[in-house]
């Protein structure tokens, strides 16, 4: 039996619906792999599952990690200008609402992505719920001016917990679907729970902004109604098989480079968001020169590695290096240069309760599931890398419509076409660019090409949003949260800028074929 025959020895029973309901029997090809005529048509059904309901339980419970991702980063969003009152900090400690939680969830992405390969995902998925139960338990106590160490404690233990499952996610869903029409619809379905997710952390937390403690209760629950229904909704998967036809196992497990990459990101994003804070004290310098020099450190150590986190075919796969930098840029634009400087504006330029606010990003969430409708119709009738160009271009929407904005600008005007414009940059893009990375390595490489998407997304995020309230310190001459419409103005000048650099790569670098159906790499 050979490696290839281990990775895609799988056929469908009889009667298998796809997407669209059209029923259909196949007969697998030689050693498991496809024939030519299957190549051409949908995928049915996964064999791992007895039907479509039980397969979209399945892929309900893996869009969890985004979707939690965004709940969690709307509850601290929209009540950016009320935690620092409520847990007795500065207001200069705004960034760490969302840094301490990039800064555990960018260290666990990388972590938990290779460890999803080597192990039953299964388990750890379980294990991130039960996680995310207990430390949203213990977030119910941590607000108050007494505990604001706690409080930041609890947002990092979630951004563990969300980092685990999304990279177990990936490895999931790569395992279970062969590049091709359903996984591109599997995907978008993903894709789409971030901006679910992130609308409904905001009316959440706009709701309970004077019963706070409330917020983390209810999302225990959540936890764990999804840690249980994960104990029989996800399937178990046997080690994958590597060289020579030998069983992958935790001891392939590159250790080294786990804990380089892990230290080189925690370093960066920690001084990253510790610089304003700190008024860009030396410390902050050092951190971000030392976690760069891990990060080249294990660029080496993965050139040497038996099994590197990531399969080493990725770097050189045509398009990737282009693709990764305008996706750093585009969604760093977005998330760090715009979205969460625009939360401020309307809370407090325009001075919006932060219920309203959380009102006003509706269309984020139907322009967003809108998005990823539209990745899954398109993406196997046009070449990927245009999907990824009106993505770009739609992260320029954002300060486009609100560089112009004065504390009187009525929110039909400028704002709502502003927020829905601005959703399908990150929406489309990702969407896109997982389903290539996710589509060019081994099964048994799943997870952490996953989570190398999901770490460039924390990276970016941070970088920008570090950058932006920079700026805008710079040019208010104000203190952490006391930023001016001259100042927000700035940073959505340099948000426009990096977005259509975004832009500018993609349109002269990038190229993505369009999505066939077709087995994984081996």
């Amino acid at each position: 039996m050979t490696s290839a025959s281990n990775e895609c020895n799988r056929s469908h029973p009889p009667g298998i619906y796809n997407l669209e309901g059209l029923q259909f029997h196949d007969t697998p090809g030689p050693h498991g792999g496809d024939t030519e005529a299957q190549r051409h048509r949908p995928q049915g059904v996964p064999p791992e599952f007895r039907g479509f309901a039980g397969e979209l339980i399945f892929i309900l419970l893996c869009s969890m990690g985004l979707f939690l991702f965004g709940l969690f980063l709307g509850n601290v969003v929209i009540d950016q200008a009320v935690f620092p009152a409520k847990l007795g900090v500065s207001e200069s400690n705004t960034p760490w609402l969302i840094g301490s939680f990039l800064l555990a969830n960018g260290i666990a992405v990388i972590i938990s992505g290779s460890l999803a390969d080597l192990s039953n995902p299964k388990m750890l998925m379980i294990l991130g719920f039960v996680w995310l139960v207990i430390w949203d338990v213990v977030g119910v106590f941590s607000i108050s001016p007494s505990l604001p160490v706690l409080f930041f404690v609890v947002r990092a233990m979630q951004g563990l917990a969300i980092g685990v499952l999304q990279a177990t996610s990936m490895s999931l869903l790569g395992r279970v679907y062969s590049p091709g029409i359903r996984k591109t619809r599997v995907f978008s379905v993903m894709s789409s729970m971030t901006p679910v997710g992130f609308l409904i952390g905001c009316l959440q937390g706009g709701a309970l902004t004077v019963h706070l403690p409330w917020v983390f209760g209810s999302n225990a629950i959540v936890c764990f109604i999804c840690a249980v229904a994960s104990s029989f909704g996800i399937p178990s998967f046997s080690p994958k098989y590597g060289a020579f036809d030998t069983p992958l196992s935790l001891k392939d497990f590159d250790a080294l480079g786990a804990l380089l990459a892990a230290i080189g990101c925690g370093l960066i994003i920690l001084g990253l968001t510790q610089g304003v804070p700190s008024g860009w004290s030396p410390y902050t310098y050092s951190l971000i020169m030392v976690g760069v020099l891990f990060l080249l450190l294990f660029s080496l150590a993965e050139r040497r590695a038996t099994r590197p986190l990531v399969d080493n075919r990725l770097w050189i796969t045509p398009g990737f290096l282009p693709l990764a930098i305008s996706y750093f840029l585009g969604y760093g634009a977005y998330v760090g240069g715009w979205m969460f400087f625009a939360v401020r504006f309307l809370l407090t330029i325009q001075d919006h309760a932060p219920i309203i606010v959380a009102l006003y990003f509706i269309p984020n969430m139907i322009c967003g599931v809108l998005a990823t409708y539209i990745v899954s119709k398109t993406l196997h009738l046009f070449p990927g890398h245009w999907i990824l160009i009106a993505g770009m271009v739609a992260n320029t929407m954002g300060p486009v419509f609100f560089i112009p904005q004065t504390p009187n600008t009525t929110y039909w005007a400028l704002s709502m076409p502003g927020i829905a414009l601005a959703t399908f940059g990150p929406d489309l893009t990702f969407a896109a660019a997982s389903i290539f990375i996710t589509s060019n390595v081994p099964r048994s490489f799943q997870g952490s090409a996953g989570s190398l998407l999901v770490t460039i997304q924390n990276l970016s995020a941070a970088i920008v949003t570090a950058i932006g309230d920079t700026i805008g310190k710079e040019v208010s001459k104000g203190d952490g949260y006391s930023l001016d419409l001259g100042a927000l103005r700035s940073i959505w000048w340099f948000s426009l800028a990096i977005s259509l650099a975004a832009a500018v790569v993609c349109i002269g670098f990038v190229r993505i074929p369009r999505s066939e159906e077709k087995n994984h790499l081996e």
